[in-house]
């Protein structure tokens, strides 16, 4: 058998009717990275540019955040977006290190600022 035959039988197969099969009804799930609001939500939206100076150079993204939601669900959503551990960093603004169970808005944070992610053995949160 040459291989002329050979690729001449795989051909000859049958093949289903693709019209013909019922189309599947179900649709795929699809999974959100935006957080759900815990706490009272509703605030202020800002957009924030998060800086993470972990690891080899500087990586930015750019976000819009509610001034309602807590610090512990903004370091989720910003650890997921650049691969980090929430627990291995601390949010950071104009110098003052963000405490997790605090609103962004206890913070001076205003549209267009900068939050700054820092690795938690430097910051200085005080227990």
């Amino acid at each position: 058998m040459s291989f002329d035959d050979e690729f001449n039988e795989d051909l000859d197969e049958d093949l289903d009717d693709p019209i013909s099969k019922t189309p599947k009804t179900s649709t795929p799930t699809i999974q959100s990275k935006t957080p759900m609001v815990k706490g009272t939500g509703g605030g202020k939206k800002m957009s924030l540019f998060f800086t993470s100076t972990i690891g080899p150079g500087e990586k930015k993204q750019k976000l819009i955040v509610d001034d309602a939601n807590r610090i512990g669900d903004i370091k989720n959503t910003v650890g997921n977006i650049f691969g980090l551990n929430p627990s291995d960093f601390h949010l950071s603004s104009g110098g003052v290190t963000m405490d997790e169970g605090s609103p962004l808005k206890d913070y001076n944070v205003y549209d267009g600022d900068e939050v700054l992610l820092i690795p938690a053995s430097t910051a200085g949160i005080c227990q």
